[in-house]
């Protein structure tokens, strides 16, 4: 009787409340903090942009400007549920003025949620609104391919085979860049967590800076456990990502940024390598003296084949790297450049694979016949997707997308390739109870036929 009566003062409450009218003063608070989100959103400050949106929404329930603006930030911020509900809220309360970005920022919120067919519908109205000029700058023609690309992975029956880490490495938070040495015994990674050294958050998008991270597996308890006191020592209070590491743990590469900290010993963020002590297996931690490959822009992700020679016999590697230094014409792009018996070369771009949008997170095989990357305007599913080109004739090939076996709608990066193990591990946003983040998975590439698996 009493759950009874509670239910219908619950239903009584909620009626009177979906009937009650929105005062005139709430409604223009509402939007008098709309127009404050947008400050905050267009200054970078999403975090607090979608508290004010929120704050906006709650005046004025009706409001279809508010509940969009929220969606736009939620997507920003991947909180991609909150987003879609939004948005749907948002297409039923405005009725006009509905202009090619509203259109596109709903195609882009249902493609993260898979909802294909509607993405698109909502890309090609944006299309139509926006004109062929604008619609170049949106990419929306990129973003119509992909969502062709992923219903023909749907109807060839395509699934996804990485598995994530478990959840005593992976978090609520971003970790990615895996990689897997010493038989799989020990595991290297990058996060971006609560612990990071000097407690920093950076201001752009409130989160915390990145620190790398060591875990090692124990095989009583078969479980990985994460070592924070090991990488103490190498940790900055800055940005510190590790990309490389030699199979035999000895020598890798990093890249480092401090620019934004007190120390401020790099000017943006540059490249280092390291090398391991042969007793204690201490790091020595370098920067990369060469003018060609650090400049004052962003320089980092760096990958590295084994040691080949020549015909003269001379010791030669190849070096890839992401670079923003013609940011003015492309966002980011991959770089290559040689070393020849420990000197380095002229880093130049690689112009067969970059895009006017941005390339990052490049791994190359040892024997230099491989190279895999990740990019956000070639065709794929969504995001970033992984993709790989094979060496040939001294160029490389064309761009492979890995496909659904490997790629999602969400961004997909920091793929590494083990043939030792017949393993990759990729880093992508990942669903964990309706949050999502960057998580650590492992690939087992044993039943697959990628032309780079030997069998």
């Amino acid at each position: 009787m009493h759950k009874l009566l509670l239910t219908l003062i619950i239903l009584t409450y909620s009626l009177i409340s979906v009937g009650q009218k929105i005062s005139f003063m709430d409604k223009l608070v509402s939007k008098k903090l709309i127009s404050e989100g947008k400050e905050l959103f267009y200054a970078g400050r999403t975090s607090e942009a979608m508290l004010t949106f929120k704050r906006a929404k709650l005046k004025n329930p009706k409001s279809g400007e508010a509940h969009y603006q929220l969606s736009v930030a939620q997507f920003y911020l991947r909180d991609y549920y909150s987003a879609h509900e939004n948005s749907k809220r948002a297409e039923k309360l405005i009725s006009k003025k509905k202009d090619g970005e509203y259109y596109y920022y709903l195609g882009r919120i249902y493609h993260t949620v898979n909802l294909i067919d509607s993405a698109k519908l909502f890309y090609t109205k944006s299309k139509d609104k926006l004109g062929p000029r604008f619609s170049k700058d949106y990419d929306l023609d990129i973003l119509m391919q992909q969502c062709d690309f992923v219903n023909t992975e749907m109807q060839k029956g395509v699934k996804n085979i990485c598995q994530p880490f478990s959840r005593a490495v992976n978090s609520k938070y971003d970790e990615y860049g895996a990689i897997l040495i010493y038989n799989q015994k020990r595991l290297l990674f990058t996060a971006r967590q609560p612990e990071t050294t000097g407690n920093n958050i950076n201001y752009d998008d409130q989160k915390f800076f990145e620190d790398i991270y060591r875990a090692d597996w124990d095989e009583k308890v078969q479980k990985w456990k994460i070592d924070i006191e090991s990488m103490e020592d190498y940790n900055t209070e800055g940005f510190d990502a590790l990309n490389f590491v030699s199979r035999k743990g000895n020598y890798g590469l990093l890249t480092i940024n401090t620019s934004a900290t007190i120390e401020k010993s790099t000017a943006s963020s540059e490249i280092y390598e390291f090398e391991a002590d042969e007793e204690d297996s201490s790091w020595y931690i370098d920067p990369i003296k060469s003018e060609s490959i650090n400049t004052s822009y962003f320089e980092g992700a760096a990958t590295i084949s084994d040691t080949s020679y020549d015909e003269d016999e001379n010791a030669m590697q190849t070096m890839i790297f992401v670079s923003d230094r013609k940011a003015e014409k492309s966002l980011t792009d991959l770089y290559s450049v040689q070393r020849i018996d420990d000197k380095w070369g002229e880093a130049t771009p690689l112009s067969e694979i970059n895009t006017t949008g941005r390339e990052t997170t490049p791994f190359i095989t040892g024997d230099g016949q491989f190279l895999f990357f990740s990019s956000d305007a070639l065709n794929g599913m969504g995001g970033y997707d992984v993709y790989y080109c094979q060496w040939i004739n001294n160029t490389w090939g064309p761009p492979i997308n890995l496909g659904a076996k490997i790629n999602t709608v969400h961004d997909d990066t920091h793929f590494q390739y083990f043939p030792e193990y017949d393993l990759g591990t990729i880093s992508a946003i990942n669903d964990y109870n309706g949050y999502f983040s960057y998580d650590i998975f492992k690939i087992d590439f044993s039943a697959t036929d990628f032309p780079f698996v030997k069998k």
